[in-house]
């Protein structure tokens, strides 16, 4: 366990569930090692993210990915048991905090509790309502903010069919993040940044045209027609390769635009 922090923003604890699993609580901190093996760091995310009751069968069946021991109802009361006993140990009451009722589990956080995720998720929502009305630095600012969440990986080690269903959950909105920079940046007129996130829209997702038109337009900004062209071209090979067919009319138009 962790010494004592006092946060200045005025958080009661805060919880980082990407990159590595941290919580931070009014009279210390642990990390994700503190818990239970996977189990323990499953069930914490899982209470956390689900925000209300989860029945025991069902969170077993998570736990243990669909097959949980013979004697399950034992051991997830120990694992629960565990991941209790770390709250209560940095500041947050053990039964009143995660509370077990009617073959339910649940944590009942305070208001003010911070969670990565759910932070990310949130200006992300805010940056796409502001880059729409062009408000285009509260769009960067929000979006910056929580593409550096995004980027890390949820639970890092686990491979639960829950764990890679969130990560694909959030590997969309990192997307969606990347989306937003890119066109915040082109509306800024800094071709150059709009590139580098358009390049990782089309990292993170090559059959899907937006990430490569959003490259091709940040090339044609900076005056780089070649790269324009070669953006272009790596879109359609992609295309054709892995769908066998040719890019959307719109990306058509906007190709006929840089070669016009």
């Amino acid at each position: 366990m962790g010494k004592a922090m006092t946060d200045r923003t005025g958080v009661t604890a805060r919880f980082y569930l990407t990159g590595g699993l941290r919580v931070e609580g009014p009279s210390g901190n642990f990390l994700g090692g503190d818990l239970p093996g996977p189990q323990g760091r499953l069930a914490l995310v899982v209470l956390l993210l689900e925000r209300g009751p989860v029945s025991r069968d069902r969170l077993a069946e998570m736990l243990w990915d669909g097959s949980p021991p013979s004697k399950w109802k034992g051991a997830l009361a120990s694992v629960v048991s565990k991941v209790r006993a770390c709250l209560s140990e940095v500041g947050l009451e053990g039964t009143s905090v995660l509370a077990s009722d009617a073959g339910t589990y649940v944590l009942r956080l305070p208001g003010d509790v911070w969670v990565d995720v759910e932070d990310a998720m949130e200006r992300l929502d805010r940056a796409e309502g502001s880059l729409r009305r062009g408000d285009v630095d509260v769009a960067l600012t929000d979006a910056t903010v929580a593409s550096a969440i995004l980027r890390r990986q949820l639970l890092p080690g686990l491979w639960s069919t829950w764990i890679v269903d969130r990560r694909q959950e959030l590997a969309e909105a990192h997307y969606r993040c990347s989306s937003v920079l890119a066109q915040a940046w082109l509306a800024r007129s800094d071709p150059g940044q709009a590139a580098v996130h358009a390049e990782t829209l089309v990292e993170l997702d090559p059959l899907r045209e937006m990430g490569h038109r959003l490259l091709i337009e940040a090339e044609c900004s900076r005056g780089d027609r070649g790269a324009a062209m070669r953006a272009l071209r790596h879109c359609e090979d992609v295309l054709a390769e892995e769908l066998g067919v040719g890019p959307s009319p719109e990306t058509v138009a906007l190709g006929a635009s840089i070669s016009g």
